[in-house]
C-alpha cells in the first residue's frame, strides 16, 4: 500500500512539474525535440500526405504546421507537396502519432509520387506560394481547383483554368490570384481535366472555354463565331445564331476547345459585314 501511495505521490509531483511547450514543427527538429517521418499517400492533391511524429522529451509539445511549408521528395521524379492547412499537433512527452496532412502538388511536371515515397519536411515555400496556401487554408474549396490555384503560382498555370462547370464560380480566389501575381484578371475561364498516366506523369487538358462577348448589332444578322491562333489562321469556326438589334448584347460562350495546342487566341463574333466582337485568350 505504501508503495502505491509513493508512486501515485511521484506520478503527481512529476505531472505538476511538467512544461508544456509550444512552437513551430520546424523549431521542434532544429532543436531535436522530436523525431519525424513524412509518407505519401500515393496521391498528389488533397490530404495526400502522412506525418509521423514523436516526443523525445519529457515535456508536451504544442506544435504548428504550417500552411505554406513544402514537403520535398526525397525521390527527384516526384512532385513536391505544398502543405495548404494549418496544422496543430499535441504530443504528450514521449508520445508518438500519425497525422494526414492536406497538401497539393507544386511541381507539375514531375510525377504523382507512390504510396509511402519519403519525404523531408524542408522549408517554407516562396512567398506567393506561401501566400496561397494561407489563403487556401482559410477557405474550403473543392480539391481540384485549389490544385489549379497552387499550379497557377508554381507553374504559370492560367488563372483561368481555376474553374469547373459551373458558370461566375470561384471568381473571389481568381481575383486574389491576379492580385497575387500582378495580372489582370482574364475575362474568361477554361475548364480543365488532368489525367495520371501509370507512371505518375499528369497531363491537364483544355475542355471548354466559358465567358462572354460584348457586342452591339445595328440590324438583325446571322453571325458567325471564330477561333484563330497566333498566326491569324481559323482553327475553329461555329455557326451561330441570328442576332437580334440591340446595343452592350451579351454572348454568352461555352465552347470546346478539346485538341487546341497550347498558344494565344483569339476569338471573335462576325457577320458578313463586319466583326462585332473580338478577345484574345490563351491556353
Amino acid at each position: 500500500m505504501k508503495k502505491l501511495l509513493l508512486s501515485a505521490c511521484l506520478a503527481l509531483s512529476l505531472n505538476a512539474t511538467a512544461r508544456h511547450q509550444q512552437m513551430s514543427l520546424q523549431q521542434a527538429i532544429f532543436r531535436h525535440l522530436i523525431t519525424s517521418k513524412v509518407m505519401s499517400t500515393g496521391a498528389y492533391q488533397g490530404f495526400c500526405m502522412y506525418i509521423q511524429l514523436g516526443n523525445r522529451g519529457q515535456d508536451s509539445l504544442i506544435l504548428t504546421l504550417e500552411a505554406g511549408r513544402c514537403l520535398n521528395s526525397l525521390d527527384d521524379q516526384f512532385q513536391d507537396i505544398l502543405v495548404t492547412k494549418e496544422e496543430v499537433i499535441v504530443l504528450s512527452r514521449l508520445q508518438i502519432k500519425k497525422i494526414k496532412v492536406k497538401g497539393y502538388c507544386c511541381q507539375a511536371s514531375n510525377r504523382c509520387p507512390n504510396a509511402n515515397a519519403v519525404y523531408g519536411i524542408n522549408k517554407l515555400a516562396d512567398s506567393n506560394l506561401v501566400c496561397i496556401a494561407r489563403y487556401l487554408s482559410r477557405s474550403n474549396y473543392p480539391p481540384a481547383i485549389e490544385q489549379m490555384a497552387v499550379w497557377s503560382i508554381s507553374d504559370k498555370y492560367s488563372i483561368a483554368s481555376v474553374c469547373d462547370n459551373r458558370d461566375n464560380s470561384f471568381l473571389e480566389l481568381r481575383q486574389y490570384l491576379a492580385n497575387l501575381k500582378g495580372e489582370k484578371l482574364p475575362w474568361y475561364t477554361i475548364q480543365c481535366y488532368s489525367y495520371v498516366y501509370r507512371n505518375g506523369a499528369i497531363t491537364t487538358f483544355p475542355q471548354f472555354l466559358k465567358g462572354k462577348l460584348n457586342y452591339t448589332n445595328e440590324k438583325e444578322n446571322y453571325a458567325t463565331l471564330s477561333i484563330c491562333d497566333a498566326f491569324g489562321r481559323a482553327v475553329c469556326e461555329f455557326k451561330s445564331q441570328w442576332l437580334l438589334v440591340g446595343d452592350n448584347q451579351n454572348y454568352d460562350l461555352n465552347i470546346p476547345i478539346k485538341g487546341l495546342a497550347k498558344g494565344k487566341y483569339k476569338i471573335a463574333l462576325s457577320t458578313a459585314d463586319k466583326k462585332l466582337a473580338e478577345e484574345s485568350f490563351e491556353i
